[in-house]
């Protein structure tokens, strides 16, 4: 009495029927590789990969796990809120590698990056008392300055080998759209950082709707692209520049991508650009761009991913009165794809990928022998007590049957009606 890997859709309902159910309002032709993305509400959280047909291949729900779910090299990389760190997953859906900053700073959940070398970045922020009056005129004789913006670079071994202080190489002075004179000041808001061709590093920082460069030397600053300390000059953009953006990338082919919030335009508009950059003459020039039909503003988060075959994939992030929604669009703004979540679920970021596991997708398969029968309940029975099974992603995927986040005797309950219920 079992159930089989021929039955694999029919599990596959079964497993899937508490992820949220997202409106498919157009399918012609995507890119053909898997969607990686965590979805947030307030009841539930999952971590999940859509195949290219978009079924539900593979979900955890995995509570404080799971923000900026992407694939990072040849591993799965994930924030844990709880621990301040960041998991890394390898294809037997085992945690490999717990990564957290060095000192007294906790990591950030807005982005990591692992490089082909082994070598990590991950960023944090510091806070200090300062005297603002000493600074500029009207300042604050004790004020908090928060947002102090750390990026730390570390080796394989682990080891600290590179770190950035936004208080050292920059001035707060020179930050004049914040309120210098308040007692307390959030300086920095760091969404995204890129490794840039050149080995420099790329930063966005949406507080300032800035980019900015920075040496990975030396740590100065290369440039300022936007906010109030911007060198470059914006041609062919109607709205001269991107307010509160998310996810600056660099292109194979030299120019930069970035999802622009555009709360404080006006009128607000959000917008997908990627913008030809001359780092000598410092001139941005906008040689594409996608606004959605529905004129969306994304409040918050949001993303942007240039596929291979040149389609522009778009996380278009926090929208009011509605849930995440993704698009997927041609060179030519020719919608191939788009998702709609339920209301009051979000989406930080989202990605396509061909990575995949190397173990097989069936939850519950306890014992893993591509069958779900009573062999998986007696493992459990005689191999664990199930108050004392992790809750790390493997044996949420494996023993979490019923997908509340919990690990108990429901799960074997379900598991039993399911085998009885294929059987019959």
């Amino acid at each position: 009495m079992g159930i089989h890997i021929s039955s694999l859709i029919f599990i596959g309902l079964l497993y899937s029927q508490n992820y949220p159910e997202f409106e498919v309002v157009q399918m012609a032709n995507p890119n053909p590789s898997p969607i990686f993305l965590y979805t947030m509400s307030e009841e539930d959280r999952f971590m999940a990969i859509l195949d290219s047909n978009l079924n539900v291949q593979w979900h955890v729900h995995s509570n404080h796990m799971g923000l900026d779910f992407k694939v990072n090299q040849d591993l799965l990389s994930y924030y844990d809120r709880l621990d301040g760190s960041w998991i890394l997953l390898d294809s037997l859906m085992k945690e490999v590698d717990t990564l957290r900053c060095e000192g007294s700073y906790i990591a950030d959940y807005h982005d990591i990056q692992v490089l082909e070398n082994g070598h990590y970045i991950l960023e944090a922020y510091d806070s200090i008392f300062v005297d603002m009056s000493a600074i500029i005129d009207g300042g604050q004789s004790v004020a908090w300055i928060t947002g102090i913006l750390i990026i730390q670079e570390f080796n394989s071994n682990d080891e600290l080998i590179f770190e950035w202080n936004a208080w050292e190489h920059l001035s707060i002075a020179d930050y004049t759209n914040l309120n210098l004179e308040a007692d307390a000041i959030e300086w920095m808001h760091c969404n995204s950082i890129e490794v840039d061709g050149d080995e420099h590093i790329l930063i966005s920082n949406r507080a300032s709707n800035e980019i900015l460069k920075i040496n990975r030397q030396s740590g100065d600053i290369v440039w300022h692209l936007g906010g109030p300390l911007n060198e470059f000059t914006f041609i062919n953009d109607p709205k001269h520049g991107f307010k509160m953006q998310h996810d600056v990338r660099r292109l194979d082919n030299g120019n930069i991508t970035l999802f622009d919030n555009g709360v404080t335009h006006s009128p607000p508009i959000s917008r997908v650009l990627e913008y030809g950059l001359d780092e000598n003459e410092k001139t941005a020039e906008l040689v594409w761009d996608y606004i959605h039909p529905d004129s969306i503003i994304g409040l918050a988060m949001g993303s942007v991913q240039r596929l291979p075959n040149g389609n522009t994939l778009i996380n278009w992030g926090t929208i009011n009165n509605r849930g995440a929604l993704i698009t997927e669009v041609t060179n030519d703004k020719n919608t191939v794809l788009e998702i709609q979540y339920p209301d009051q679920h979000k989406v930080y970021k989202v990605r396509k990928d061909n990575w995949s596991f190397a173990v097989n997708l069936l939850a519950g398969d306890i014992n893993l022998d591509n069958t779900i029968d009573i062999l998986d309940i007696n493992y459990i029975i005689d191999h664990y007590d199930l108050m004392s099974v992790p809750l790390d992603i493997y044996h949420l995927f494996r023993y979490d049957t019923d997908k509340d986040g919990e690990i108990n005797i429901n799960d074997i309950e379900f598991l039993v009606d399911q085998i009885l219920f294929q059987d019959q």
